[in-house]
Formats: C-alpha cells, structure tokens, sequence
C-alpha cells in the first residue's frame, strides 16, 4: 500500500492493476489540485495581488472564479504530472508537491488577466 501526502490529508493506494493505480492517483491528484484552487478562492484578490501585482473589478474576479472552478472539477492530465506519478509509483511514501500545480493554476490566471493580442495578417 502506498501513503500519499496531499494538501489536507493523507490518501492511499492499493498496489495492483496498473490501469486501477494510474486512475487513483489521477483522482488524488484532482483531489490536491481541487483543494489548492479552494484555497486560492477563499481570497482572490488577496492572490491576484500577491502573485500578479494587480487588482482586478468584480466582473473580472467572476470570470477568474469561473475558470478555477471549472478547472478544479476537472480531472488532471497524468501527462502534465509524469514525474509526480513515477515518484508516487515508486515510493511507498509520497508528499505530493505544489509547485507544478501552481504553475497550471497561475498560467490560467494569467492568459485571462493578460490576453495574447491578435495580429492581422495581410
């Protein structure tokens, strides 16, 4: 069995079937993603001034809020955390984390609080 630390609590997996394993370390993963992004909710602005130096209007802030949320009900993409899930494979102990996930979070923010302007081209 393994031990997996994530941000409010540990979890644990079975060793078994590989598909079984992969999917439940997607879901603890969610899981930690999920909780980090609550977090980060509970005080928006307070994030959004810390981490981008900006203050945003309560339109805005909804827009954010409806981007977290939808990301935060999303499963994770194992792709992206690869090396987070060979570490948890193996290690019969694991502390998962934040960095990465707060690297997807905060690349979100960012591409709606700084949008890529278009070029037309001729």
């Amino acid at each position: 069995m393994k031990s997996v630390r994530i941000a409010n609590t540990v979890k644990h997996i079975e060793e078994g079937d590989e598909r079984i394993t992969l999917f439940r370390i997607q879901e603890i993963l969610s899981e930690h993603r999920s909780t980090l992004i609550m977090g980060i909710l509970s005080d928006l602005p307070t994030y959004l001034q810390f981490k981008f130096y900006t203050k945003v209007d309560k339109e805005l802030q909804g827009v954010l809020k409806d981007k977290l949320v939808d990301l935060s009900n999303s499963k994770v993409n194992l792709d992206r955390y690869l090396d987070i899930v060979h570490d948890i494979e193996k290690n019969s102990n694991y502390r998962v984390p934040c960095q990465e996930f707060f690297k997807e979070i905060d690349t979100l923010l960012d591409s709606a609080l700084n949008p890529i302007q278009l070029k037309l081209v001729k």
